[in-house]
C-alpha cells in the first residue's frame, strides 16, 4: 500500500522538526521490531555561516536504518531562527516497507509510505493522523489569506459572480479589512451592481483613504450609474493621489465631457493621451482602447 499525506497550514509549518525523526522511529519500534540507535552511525556536515547548513546522518546499521536529512537556510546574522528549513527521514534497507516523514518551514508536513502489509498501513496512517491530524486545522488568517488570494487571481470570473461570493466571506471574517471590501467592490462593478459597489468602495476608502485604486472604481461606478458630480469628485481624489494615470484621466475626462465641462474634457483626454503606456504589452489592449477612444474625443470635442 502507497500513500502520502501532505498538510501545508501553519500549524503544519510549525511543528518540531526533531518529530520527523522521533515519528519514524516510534513506527519501526512499534510496528516493524527494530529499535533505533540513539546515536547516528554516520554524521556528514556543511555549512557556511549565517548562510546555510545541510547535515546528513545515518541511524542503525549498514544494512538498515533510517537516512536523516536537514536543512537549515538563514537570512540575516542576526536571526536565531532560520528562514527556512526542511529535516527529512527516510528509511533504507527493509523489504516490506518503506517510510519517508519530511517537516519543511514552507511546505509543512510531507508523509509517504510503501507497506505491503495493509493492516499495518492502516495503523500507520491512524497513528499519523492521531498525532498530527491537529495541523489541518487553520487560523482565522490563514483562511481570510486564501480567500484575498482566491480574490486577487479570480475575483473577476462569471463576471465577478466568485469574485461576490469570496469577497462576502471575507468580510465576514474582517469586516474593516482594506483589500477585502475593495475586491468585494471591484466584483459587483463587473457584475453591474454599482450600487452594492459604491457601498464597499466607500467601506475600503475608510479603511484607507489614500488609496487611489479605491477612489478610482468607486468613480467609474458613480459613472456608471450617470451620477456625475460624484463621479468627478471621486475620480479628481484619486487623480490628486496618483498623478500620472492615464486611465484616471481618461475617465475624468468622459465625466467632464458629460457634464459640459469641454475646456477641462480636452485638458484630460490630452493628458490620458499623453500619459498612455503603449510599451507595456501586457496591457496593451485595455491601454489601445483608452488611447484610441481619447483622440477620438478629443478630435470632436476641438472642431
Amino acid at each position: 500500500m502507497k500513500k502520502k499525506i501532505e498538510i501545508n497550514t501553519m500549524m503544519a509549518r510549525n511543528v518540531y522538526f526533531t518529530e520527523s525523526f522521533e515519528f519514524i522511529k516510534k513506527l519501526l519500534g512499534q510496528f516493524f521490531d527494530f529499535q533505533v540507535p540513539e546515536k547516528a552511525k554516520e554524521i556528514h556536515k556543511q555549512n557556511k555561516p549565517f548562510d546555510y547548513t545541510d547535515e546528513f546522518r545515518v541511524y542503525g546499521t549498514a544494512e538498515r536504518g533510517i537516512n536523516y536529512h536537514s536543512y537549515y537556510k538563514a537570512s540575516e546574522k542576526e536571526m536565531r531562527k532560520p528562514l527556512l528549513y526542511t529535516v527529512s527521514c527516510e528509511t533504507f534497507g527493509f523489504p516490506d516497507v518503506w517510510l519517508k516523514f519530511t517537516i519543511s518551514s514552507q511546505d509543512g508536513l510531507i508523509f509517504e509510505f510503501d507497506i505491503t502489509d495493509e493492516t499495518i498501513a492502516k495503523k500507520v496512517v491512524d497513528l499519523f493522523e492521531s498525532e498530527y491530524g491537529y495541523c489541518r486545522k487553520q487560523s482565522k488568517d490563514e483562511i481570510f489569506d486564501e480567500i484575498l488570494q482566491e480574490l486577487r487571481t479570480r475575483g473577476s470570473e462569471d463576471n465577478g459572480q466568485y469574485g461576490i461570493k469570496m469577497g462576502l466571506k471575507a468580510i465576514k471574517l474582517y469586516p474593516d479589512d482594506f483589500w477585502a471590501r475593495f475586491y468585494l467592490g471591484c466584483a459587483y462593478a463587473l457584475n453591474n451592481q454599482h450600487k452594492k459597489a459604491i457601498e464597499h468602495l466607500r467601506y475600503a476608502i475608510k479603511c484607507d483613504p489614500k488609496s487611489y485604486d479605491a477612489y478610482y472604481n468607486l468613480g467609474k461606478s458613480y459613472l456608471q450609474l450617470e451620477e456625475l458630480e460624484q463621479a468627478k469628485e471621486a475620480l479628481s481624489k484619486a487623480l490628486s493621489l496618483a498623478k500620472e494615470s492615464h486611465a484616471i484621466n481618461y475617465y475624468l475626462a468622459v465625466v467632464l465631457e458629460k457634464l459640459g465641462e469641454k475646456d477641462e474634457a480636452v485638458k484630460y483626454y490630452q493628458r490620458a493621451i499623453e500619459l498612455a503606456p503603449e510599451s507595456l504589452p501586457e496591457t496593451k489592449r485595455v491601454i489601445k482602447s483608452f488611447y484610441e477612444d481619447a483622440k477620438k474625443r478629443l478630435k470632436e470635442l476641438e472642431q
